[in-house]
């Protein structure tokens, strides 16, 4: 957002499953950070975390994630089941995939495991974290969007990436987009059904069927990703004929 405004956040969230429990940031460290603490501190399932800058957003693996005005940051607290522990990142992609398509409009794909991608440059990205907090079992869902970013300026992101309004030419209602964030993320997670999550998650996956290299834990695997296993581990057959189950590191793309 290039700037938050508490009553437009409030309003667009009127009525939707979690709206009691918003908390709203011109700028802040990390919407993350802030979950965590709340969690803590007892804070209620749903509660909100929203910034229009982060200044020390973060992705998968701590790597820095920008999150400069024109961009959305949100952290949703939850208390899921030890089922819905595991699809949580799964059903975080799917339900910003859809809100996007939704709000903007514009089709939106997802790289493994937890990019959005439009037009094959990343558009939005998800962080998952989990832990326990006074007996129970918690997870902040975080998830970042370009929105209204002005892409000129961010040149070495040229070909990477993009945001809404450089895809669309217009310029995104950013409140609507996070109502419909927050809605689609309550229908995948009150209606949990693991196997339908799994297949909507895989049909939007353009990562299936291409050449790819897979690195982590210091091996590096390449050959092509050939289909998700029932939890969303990646299968790849590599270029030695041998079959690789990648559960976690980073996936690149190739020609």
């Amino acid at each position: 957002m290039n700037k938050l405004d508490y009553r437009s956040v409030e309003d667009a969230l009127s009525g939707c499953r979690w709206s009691k429990h918003i908390l709203t940031y011109e700028r802040i460290g990390s919407t993350m950070d802030r979950s965590r603490e709340l969690a803590h501190k007892g804070a209620p399932e749903g509660t909100l975390v929203v910034a229009a800058e982060q200044t020390e957003g973060r992705g998968r693996l701590s790597r820095a994630w920008v999150s400069p005005v024109g961009s959305l940051s949100l952290s949703l607290l939850l208390h899921p089941s030890s089922e819905q522990l595991p699809y949580l990142t799964m059903l975080a992609g799917l339900a910003a995939a859809e809100a996007i398509e939704a709000a903007a409009p514009l089709k939106a794909d997802l790289k493994w495991p937890n990019d959005i991608l439009i037009g094959g440059r990343k558009v939005a990205g998800i962080l998952v974290e989990s832990g326990t907090a006074r007996g129970k079992t918690y997870a902040a869902i975080g998830i970042g969007v370009n929105v209204n970013m002005d892409m000129a300026g961010w040149p070495d992101l040229a070909g990477i990436a993009t945001s809404l309004s450089a895809e669309s030419g217009r310029k995104i209602d950013t409140p609507r987009l996070l109502r419909a964030i927050v809605d689609e993320i309550a229908a995948f997670y009150t209606s949990f059904d693991p196997a339908a999550l799994r297949d909507l998650w895989r049909a939007r996956l353009v990562t299936l069927g291409r050449r790819v290299t897979a690195s982590g834990g210091g091996t590096v695997v390449e050959g092509v990703a050939a289909e998700v296993t029932a939890d969303g581990a990646l299968v790849i057959l590599g270029d030695d004929g041998a079959e690789y189950v990648v559960v976690a590191g980073d996936v690149t793309l190739k020609p």
